[in-house]
Formats: structure tokens, sequence, C-alpha cells
């Protein structure tokens, strides 16, 4: 009788044992998930640091989420999350699509990178449209699909280089929000990946286009050599470069 209650008593603390590693270990589960998934869409090296989700409160917290650069530029990261928050929806973590109501990202910094007459954005974005345009191989696999309600990059900054000048550019982008990740059927992971990816080229891209004068003035460079430099088509540049100058010796 002794020897069934000791076997009892030992089955029951290695279920408690075994619960208690699932409970620790979803947390790694959930990081390598996204760093798959991130390296799928977008072909480039992936970090996170960590990031803990409380399944009984629904909320979790991400640190440092690094997303690396194309090949053929430097080894530096193309973004940077220092820290963020997730309000995950607990009843939908059981059915066919995750939802998730909010990311809100803080610390953020995103690296426009220009080499040989091409930059990191226009590299990193032909390689998400690349592997969102593979075929499937071998069988199909049922795939977790999820949902962001909204994601929101605060205080955003944008680091401007180009190879062989010492000189950076900066500019303020501000928020950057982003919504219906995923559409209310739900995508997965690394669609969801590709998505905020090219969302953030293009913004990116649009912000060195818009400012184009100011860049060229923080860098110490002509304008129109920057934009060449850069590799991006930038309509009336030069107009916009001889007006800034006609007003500042006015």
């Amino acid at each position: 009788m002794k020897s069934s209650r000791y076997l009892i008593v030992v089955v029951a603390l290695a279920a408690v044992a075994g619960l208690m590693w699932l409970y620790k270990g979803k947390d790694w589960l959930i990081r390598d998930a996204i760093i798959s998934a991130t390296e799928k869409a977008t072909g480039v090296s992936v970090h996170l640091g960590s990031i803990r989700v409380e399944l009984t409160k629904g909320d979790g917290q991400l640190k440092d989420f690094r997303l690396g650069n194309p090949k053929g530029f430097s080894r530096e990261e193309l973004l940077a999350v220092g820290k963020g928050t997730v309000d995950l929806e607990l009843k939908s973590v059981t059915g066919p699509v995750i939802r998730i109501q909010k990311v809100d990202l803080n610390d953020v910094s995103i690296l426009f990178e220009g080499s040989g007459k091409r930059n990191n954005m226009t590299a990193l974005k032909a390689q998400v449209n690349e592997r969102s345009s593979r075929p499937e191989k071998g069988k199909e696999t049922k795939e977790k699909k999820m949902r962001i309600d909204t994601l929101v990059m605060n205080n955003v900054k944008l680091d401007v280089r180009m190879s062989g000048i010492v000189k950076v550019g900066k500019l303020d982008l501000g928020t950057i929000r982003m919504t219906n990740l995923g559409g209310t059927s739900g995508a997965p992971p690394a669609d969801i990946a590709a998505a905020i990816s090219t969302e953030i080229t293009s913004r990116a891209t649009t912000a060195v286009m818009r400012n184009m004068a100011e860049l060229a003035g923080q860098m110490g460079q002509d304008v129109t050599n920057l934009a060449e430099g850069f590799g991006v088509p930038v309509p009336g540049v030069v107009e916009e470069a001889a007006g800034f100058f006609q007003n500042l010796f006015k």
C-alpha cells in the first residue's frame, strides 16, 4: 500500500513539475514563433531578448527586438525596439484565430541606409515580396492564424546613413500606427510580419524622400547626389532645394 501511495505522490509531483515547466516554457515557445515567422517573412536575422505573456491576465511584455539589415549593407539593425506591451484577447487563444487587441512599442529606431545607389528599405521590400510569392513546399500544414487590431510605434527615430559618409541624418517620424493586421479572418504570422515590414519600409522611404533637402544639409552633401546615392526617385527635389537656398539668402 505504501509503495502505491508513494507512486501516486511521485506522479502528482511530476505532473505539477510538468505544468510549471509548460507555464514557464510558453514564453520561449512564443519567442521562437515570433523570430521564426519574422525571419521567414523578411529573410533577415531577427533577435528578441525576451517576451513574457500572462495567460491569466491577457497581457505581455517584450524587450529588445531587433530586425537585421539585408545582405550588402552594414551589420547594424534596420529596426530596433527597446520594449513593448501586448494586450491579448484571452478567449481567442483556444479559437482558430488568436486576436491581439493592441501592441504598443517604445524606444523605436529605424535605420535607412544607402549604398551603391540603392538602399536597405528597397532591398528588404524586395525580399519580402519575393518570399511571399514563393509556393508552399510539401504538405500543407494547419498554421494558427492571428490578427492584430492595433499596432503602435511611439516616438520613432530615423537615422539616415550613406556608405562612405561620416555624418548621419536624423528625422523624427513621430507615431506609426497600423490597424486591422490580418483582417477579420486572421492571417499566418509570417504574413503579418511581412505587412508590418512593408509598412515600415514605406514610411521610412517616404520620410527620406520628403525631407531630402534637410538631410542633405545635415549630412553635408549635395541634394541631387544624395538622392542618387540612395537610389530613390525624388520628383522636384532639385527645385525644392533651389527654393530653400533662395529664401535663405534673401
